[in-house]
């Protein structure tokens, strides 16, 4: 089975679709970049908090899958949130994200749903080809630390 085969069993088409590409690890922490189809230029996270508020702010930019729950934010202006933004033009085809490659590991995630101010979705993990679902963000991350070869 070749690696877009997989990927359309994860719904390729999806406009939520992300490559995660670790580049190193140190001091436990994950370190690399993240691509959407929404932007050429690469998001590096330098920690896997940083890597999951760049993942909710595509879903927030495109409005895909739209969140069950407005989460709470300290600090922000009252009435901001829920000021509706230009949705961003795609800039990249889906395919295009899977050439995509990380020194360490690559995994492709498709978020399907935001309820119960969590995330559900699959992963896979793209050197192996191998696909996994998870119910919240903290599972995601369990199952990329439980992925990679070390």
């Amino acid at each position: 089975m070749s690696d877009s085969q997989n990927f359309y069993n994860i719904g390729i088409a999806a406009p939520n679709l992300m490559v995660i590409c670790i580049d190193s690890r140190k001091d436990g922490k994950e370190r690399g970049r993240l691509y959407s189809c929404y932007s050429r230029e690469p998001e590096p996270f330098d920690d896997p908090y940083q890597l999951l508020l760049m993942m909710e702010e595509v879903m927030e930019k495109i409005n895909y899958p739209q969140a069950s729950v407005s989460l709470r934010q300290y600090g922000g202006k009252p009435g901001t949130d829920y000021v509706r933004r230009e949705k961003p033009e795609k800039v990249m085809e889906q395919q295009e994200l899977l050439d995509f490659r990380g020194e360490r590991a690559t995994y492709a995630v498709r978020i399907q749903y935001r309820q119960y101010a969590t995330w559900q979705g699959e992963l896979v993990w793209m050197e192996h080809n191998v696909a996994k679902s998870f119910n919240s963000e903290l599972e995601m991350l369990k199952l990329m630390d439980n992925m990679r070869d070390d």
